[in-house]
């Protein structure tokens, strides 16, 4: 029965769109998911590993401080601009991967961590009270030779 759906489904699709589009498609999907992979796993790599802690988070804060002059400024907002576009991207994206194939939750939390809303740090830790989803990052983290994060004991 389900060898007969996939049949009928590959002559339509070869009937109708053509066997060139079909490989097109496959092919994007491959590359897609290929870059994806990568800068993931570039991106979780690049965050401290205390990045997750409260004091950390809290002294950040104090360190944004500066005093930039205004050519400086144009290019703080640009880039916060682009990192934000790519923090929706990544939720977007986190969230159609709990229905589609891939690291939705992974996905969402690297999303969230470049984007500034208030909650951010609650939904954070509300993803990361997940043990699946610490493992995960700290897996990506150990294979490309960093230190895994530094989560908050009482918060997880």
């Amino acid at each position: 029965m389900l060898i007969d759906f996939y049949n009928k489904t590959a002559n339509y699709l070869i009937g109708n769109v053509g066997a060139n589009f079909i490989f097109l498609i496959i092919a994007m999907t491959m590359i897609t998911s290929i870059v994806y992979f990568i800068s993931l796993g570039w991106i979780i790599t690049r965050m401290d590993k205390t990045y997750f802690l409260r004091e950390y988070r809290e002294q950040e804060k104090v360190d944004d401080k500066h005093i930039l002059t205004f050519p400086h400024k144009q290019r703080v907002w640009l880039v916060e601009c682009v990192k934000i576009l790519l923090g929706m991207v990544l939720l977007v994206a986190g969230i159609a991967m709990l229905i589609l194939p891939g690291q939705g939750l992974i996905t969402m939390v690297v999303g969230l961590s470049l984007i500034p809303f208030p909650g951010k740090r609650r939904l954070e830790l509300f993803l990361l009270s997940r043990k699946a989803v610490r493992s995960s990052l700290n897996w990506i983290r150990i294979k490309a030779d960093k230190d895994p994060f530094i989560f908050d004991e009482k918060e997880g």
